[in-house]
């Protein structure tokens, strides 16, 4: 027997034809125009946690097209997202299943401005800051990119190393906590290298 693809199931069309498809490409196909607004991260998250359930939860690997586009309006909703009715992967022309989320974007490098010697010292105090002005307009994500780059850059280090990955983990928590300290309603943080 050929092994099945770890990205991929086998979908079960309303006709009883069956065949292999990767999760992301079915996720793409259910979702329709909605796709292009989202970031390729979150639609490859959202086909992982669609994925993972049917393997990983349930032990399947035949899926109907129902049953996958059920379990996909529940993870996009958990993602944020709000879900009207999917097409299937029959219907050429659907309806996009999620509205367009307000998304702010920022770079945490740009956050922090060069200060010889005392990044470390100003670090938080500008993340606070800097939060505070992206959430005043509460969106519903907030997309942090360069973390990975501002913690080297306050640590005066070349390469990765546990001291990075420490300040990189208690950054994201203060991230959290700023986040968590403002009071806006379902606000996903998502924080990339």
């Amino acid at each position: 027997m050929i092994r099945l693809h770890p990205d991929c199931l086998i979908i079960k069309m309303s006709s009883g034809e069956q065949f292999p498809c990767p999760a992301e490409v079915i996720t793409v196909e259910l979702i329709g125009e909605a796709a292009s607004w989202m970031s390729d991260e979150v639609v490859q998250n959202v086909a992982a946690a669609v994925l993972h359930y049917f393997r990983d939860e349930k032990g399947r690997d035949v899926v109907s097209v129902a049953e996958f586009s059920e379990v996909l309006e529940d993870v996009l909703q958990g993602f944020g997202y709000s879900v009207g009715e999917l097409g299937t992967a029959t219907k050429k022309k659907s309806k996009p299943a999620a509205s367009l989320p307000c998304v702010r974007n920022s770079d945490i490098n740009e956050m922090i401005p060069d200060a010889e010697g005392e990044l470390e010292l100003t670090l938080y105090k500008r993340l606070r800051c800097e939060m505070d002005q992206l959430l005043k307009e509460s969106p519903d994500e907030l997309r942090l990119s360069g973390l990975r780059g501002c913690v080297k850059r306050v640590l005066h280090a070349q390469r990765w190393s546990r001291k990075c990955q420490t300040l990189n983990d208690q950054i994201v928590e203060y991230l959290r906590e700023c986040l968590d300290a403002h009071s806006v309603s379902n606000c996903s943080l998502v924080v990339t290298g």
